[in-house]
């Protein structure tokens, strides 16, 4: 057993991910044992790399390889499986010495070549290979997340090293998958921003947000931590979190972060277009609301999210005032129903046209003032108003 499940063990944290390194087989006879035990999708051919499920459990398992620089690209890189290299030099490919600790589950020995459980007592991100590191730029991401979510320093090599890496040319998807774990797993996303703006990554992948002043994104960003979990979807965690981190921001420069890291729909859930409302918006929200406004603030956003926004900012109760009143109003993450359609305006003899336009909006309004509360109360009004205007 390799990777983050050893580390997460030997720190008492629960991992979901299950990695298997087997070695002394070819690749061709690991796949037939494993075909006898579960089921098996090869997605690696030539290094041998499997996703297996046995008895529903599911796991990535694979022999050792090695991998070659063929070329100046991340993507110029030739892997090539390789069953008797050793645990030692299998470990030496890893990023981090936490990460490059292995375990046997049948003798229950560690195999800790490069000092990773050493580090994890010291609380420290050491690289396994100085030299080799940055063979993968997205590794200084990864030491952002990893030092937000346990908080762990850097050794002193380490540092100097993530400032080498060039992350303008990686994928948008790898980038925010290292983003991601630093807003969504970390207690305190301020530590990982803060490692991020020492080594040039998030001025390099989050230009715009980077210019901010620091401190006030990095408050901003612990305070949006302690509402995270408690949010009901995790596609509005997500949207909160990266409000928090782009709240300075403009409208413009915050859609250029959002298509830097190419985030839109995740989770089921619109994220880019809550985030762009809940970062022109958490201002107002920010002050004491009437029960009008937040009705009409309603139909633009969700107030939960904009309003949870706002505190994370400002730290004040006045924007966790305006959730409970929103709750109240039955307003936290949808507008107000309309009381009545155009259809209900046709049984009533209106014309299809402009009118028929105007009187909607003419009840919407009053239903946002709390004048009209129901479809019945609306279609009275309705009928005195076109009376009226009879007569």
């Amino acid at each position: 057993m390799v990777g983050g499940m050893v580390r997460d063990s030997l720190m008492d944290l629960d991992s979901k991910d299950i990695d298997i390194e087997v070695h002394g087989i070819e690749a061709t006879l690991l796949q037939s044992v494993l075909a006898s035990l579960g089921s098996v999708n090869e997605i690696g051919k030539s290094f041998g790399v499997f996703k297996v499920v046995i008895e529903e459990v599911p796991m990535d398992v694979s022999i050792p390889r090695r991998d070659s620089q063929a070329g100046p690209r991340h993507k110029d890189v030739v892997v090539v499986g390789d069953p008797l290299m050793g645990i030692e030099e299998a470990a030496r490919r890893r990023d981090l010495t936490i990460n490059a600790i292995a375990f046997d589950p049948l003798t229950g020995d560690y195999s800790d070549p490069f000092g990773g459980i050493q580090d994890l007592e010291r609380g420290r991100l050491t690289a396994v290979d100085p030299t080799t590191f940055m063979e993968d730029p997205l590794r200084a991401l990864r030491v952002v997340q990893f030092a937000a979510r346990f908080g762990f320093s850097l050794h002193e090599e380490l540092l100097p090293l993530c400032r080498e890496a060039r992350l303008v040319s990686l994928p948008a998807e790898r980038v925010w998958g290292e983003i991601e774990k630093l807003l969504m797993r970390a207690p305190a996303p301020s530590l990982g921003w803060e490692v991020g703006r020492h080594t040039g990554a998030i001025a390099q992948v989050l230009p715009e947000a980077a210019a901010q002043p620091r401190a006030q994104i990095e408050a901003t960003l612990d305070r949006a931590a302690e509402l995270r979990d408690d949010m009901d979807h995790a596609g509005r965690a997500t949207a909160l979190m990266i409000s928090a981190m782009l709240h300075r921001l403009d409208p413009a420069a915050a859609e250029a972060s959002l298509n830097r890291l190419k985030v839109f729909r995740l989770h089921d859930y619109p994220v880019r277009e809550r985030v762009l409302q809940a970062v022109a918006l958490w201002p107002t929200l920010a002050k004491p609301c009437t029960d009008t406004q937040l009705r009409i603030i309603a139909d633009q956003t969700e107030i939960l999210l904009a309003a949870s926004v706002a505190w994370a900012v400002t730290g004040r109760r006045d924007a966790l005032y305006n959730i409970d009143t929103a709750f109240r109003l039955g307003v936290p993450t949808a507008p107000l129903p309309a009381l009545v359609q155009g259809k209900d305006l046709l049984d009533l003899g209106l014309d299809a046209g402009p009118a028929l336009g105007q009187m909607l909006e003419a009840v919407r309004a009053a239903q946002l003032e709390g004048t009209l509360t129901s479809a019945t109360q609306a279609i009275e009004w309705i009928k005195a108003t076109l009376s009226d205007s009879v007569e």
